[in-house]
């Protein structure tokens, strides 16, 4: 996967975001998720690590990497944690929303998020 296809899969995803109501009401449910896939994706391909090479460098199976990076399952605190401590991410829990960017990507803001979708999910499935 190159980054010239999330790219074009983005516009993609605006322009149906823009005509489809249902779609756009998914798309806002998943935004953390698929933000965190893009920037893990973003990370491995700049440092050329597998899935596999990456899973075992932050503790984790070669699934647990391929989940996240399909933006299969809202990523647990947990493993918001862990991609930051490992400095993949950054990610910012504000009052105004949540952002997550690329940790060593020059501070590039990938996408905010609503607080009130997003970070009460993440605080129950961790309880």
């Amino acid at each position: 996967m190159n980054l010239s296809d999330l790219q074009d899969h983005q516009a993609v995803r605006d322009a149906r975001r823009a005509s489809d109501p249902e779609y756009a009401a998914e798309a806002a449910r998943t935004k953390l998720a698929d933000d965190v896939s893009v920037a893990v994706v973003r990370y491995r391909e700049e440092h050329r690590l597998s899935q596999t090479e990456f899973a075992r460098r932050l503790g984790w199976k070669q699934p647990h990497v391929a989940r996240l990076e399909r933006g299969d399952v809202t990523p647990s605190l947990e493993s918001l944690q862990r991609l930051a401590r490992a400095g993949v991410i950054e990610v910012q829990v504000k009052r105004q929303g949540t952002i997550v960017k690329n940790a060593d990507s020059a501070g590039s803001v990938i996408r905010k998020h609503n607080p009130e979708n997003h970070v009460k999910r993440l605080a129950s499935s961790t309880a």
